[in-house]
């Protein structure tokens, strides 16, 4: 897609031109940086949240994902805000502060009475099937997904993620769970199932997408994943007395983005601004996708450079403050162009 012209009366065009050239397809950083720019002038009504399809899955969301790693009921406000700024895709865990998180979408829906907007999505943190048939493990994942449901305070979850953080494609193969799986949605407890990978990500989820059975992942995907050569060129600094280095060595997720899109399997990235995912060049590769003065903050860069990329549906944020939640919004509305 060619560059749009900046909005007439709007300053500072050499920052609009280095943060349009980061992105790849169809300009996100440019559309975030004018959006920004925008903001601070407060002319006219602020454009919509963007929306993608996520896959077969026919769900549409927003391409900014509520994450709810420490999400707990005193957030609340931090919800609504979110939902009133167009993000309907809310993602939690069981495991998230022993169902902390789960609590506080209860408690949102209870107040807002917007079930039928919004998307949930939550992991079957820890679920180990039992040994033994078919049933009893269906008995005793339903089991688990009716506390879950009852905590978010809904009769439904729109994507059971399970295995969540599967490491390796043998995970994927258990027959009684994706039976169990194929009856919670026959009972109407969940509508559509993903896997999660944070690990040995690019052979699990490519695993997962040629089953033809996971409808929706959500591996780590970022921008030192996409350009893994440059992401890891010279040598790494060695490690400050005993401390952790910063980043790994990324895994290339290129092809197995590409496959999701083929497969038509919906694509939520995560980790795309997590410093233990990315590595020391990060910010040589962010320099390079946007060149000059941009009034874009770090995240947003790396938000906006993913969101242009084949084959990823949406990016989850973990948002923590109102400073987290308006960065996301931003970048968000940009992806929709102007």
């Amino acid at each position: 897609m060619r560059e749009r012209t900046p909005r007439k009366g709007i300053d500072r065009r050499d920052f609009l031109k280095g943060a349009a050239a980061g992105a790849v397809g169809i300009g996100l950083s440019g559309g975030a940086a004018r959006i920004l720019l925008a903001a601070e002038k407060k002319k006219g009504p602020a454009p919509e949240m963007a929306r993608r399809r996520f896959g077969r899955t026919g769900i549409e969301g927003s391409v900014i994902v509520y994450g709810g790693g420490g999400l707990g009921p005193a957030a609340v406000s931090l919800l609504e805000a979110a939902f009133d700024n167009g993000i309907n895709v809310f993602d939690v865990a069981w495991g998230y502060g022993r169902g902390q998180a789960e609590v506080a979408i209860g408690k949102f829906l209870e107040k807002r009475k917007v079930r039928d907007k919004v998307i949930l999505t939550t992991k079957a943190s820890g679920f180990r099937p039992p040994r033994g048939t078919a049933k009893e493990v269906y008995q005793a994942l339903k089991k688990a997904v009716e506390a879950s449901l009852e905590r978010m305070r809904t009769d439904h979850v729109d994507v059971l993620f399970w295995p969540h953080g599967a490491s390796d494609p043998r995970q994927l193969e258990n027959d009684h769970v994706r039976a169990a799986l194929r009856d919670l949605r026959k009972a109407k407890l969940i509508r559509h199932f993903g896997t999660s990978s944070h690990t040995n990500y690019v052979r699990t989820c490519e695993a997962a997408i040629r089953s033809g059975f996971y409808e929706i992942l959500m591996p780590v995907a970022n921008l030192c994943t996409q350009n893994p050569e440059k992401a890891v060129a010279g040598e790494e600094a060695p490690p400050r007395r005993g401390r952790r280095r910063r980043g790994r060595k990324p895994l290339d997720t290129r092809d197995m983005l590409k496959l999701a899109k083929k497969k038509d399997v919906g694509i939520i990235a995560m980790k795309v601004a997590n410093p233990g995912f990315l590595t020391s060049k990060t910010d040589d590769l962010l320099s390079a996708a946007f060149p000059g003065a941009s009034p874009l903050s770090r995240h947003q860069k790396l938000y906006s450079w993913l969101l242009g990329q084949e084959g990823v549906s949406a990016v989850v944020v973990g948002i923590r403050s109102a400073s987290h939640l308006k960065e996301a919004i931003a970048v968000g509305r940009a992806a929709r162009g102007d």
